[in-house]
């Protein structure tokens, strides 16, 4: 028997109906009422912890281009970006290093898409640079991440799920400690992979 180490959309969704004593479905589409709660859960969840920032779902060094409007877009799966001070790059005669411009990550007024947004000068369209040089934040589908992070994250997910679904004090206490274990070692792999990696301990759930 082969072990996989990863775990699919449809385990962690699963493992969270067995969180509550639910039956485990056979597909994402089973149009069973709780697996489909369990698989938004999972979603919504998955979304809120990876936006904290994990190496393995962060892109450092990504140059951005200006687009025939001035305007500097952003991915669709892009939950954070750095401008400030994008690490391990040398400043000396880097003219795409965004160090001295002041941008935050907005939707743009005439449309859906998200842009950097210029706020020196309270604008979404930029005269200068042409390029931009920031750290990404990208929000991955839950099969690419690692074991680790999946494992934590579906424990978090079960316990949100079953706060809301069946409000039990023991089943709660019992998933925390579940949820609580997960999340340090993620953090541990988060920092063993990324030496000045920042240990998140916030709420998950």
């Amino acid at each position: 028997m082969v072990m996989i180490a990863h775990l699919t959309e449809l385990e962690a969704v699963n493992e969270i109906l067995r969180s509550i004593g639910e039956t485990p479905v056979q597909g994402l589409d089973s149009g069973q009422q709780d697996a489909e709660q369990a698989a938004e859960v999972l979603h919504q969840v998955s979304r809120r912890i990876q936006a904290q920032g994990w190496y393995s779902n962060t892109r450092r060094g990504v140059v951005l281009t200006k687009n025939f409007t001035n305007q500097f877009p952003l991915g669709v799966n892009v939950l954070k970006v750095d401008t400030v001070n994008p690490r391990d790059r040398s400043e000396a005669g880097n003219q795409t290093n965004s160090k001295q411009y002041n941008a935050v990550m907005r939707r743009e007024a005439a449309g859906s898409k998200f842009i950097l947004y210029d706020l020196n000068n309270n604008t979404e369209t930029w005269a200068t640079p042409t390029t931009l040089t920031i750290d990404v934040v990208e929000f991955l589908p839950f099969n690419d991440l690692t074991p680790l992070l999946q494992t934590y994250i579906h424990f978090a997910a079960g316990h949100r799920f079953q706060k809301v679904s069946v409000s039990s004090q023991v089943l709660w206490e019992f998933t925390r400690e579940d949820v609580d274990e997960a999340q340090l070692m993620a953090v541990q792999e988060d920092a063993d992979n990324e030496d000045d990696s920042v240990h998140r301990y916030g709420a998950t759930a």
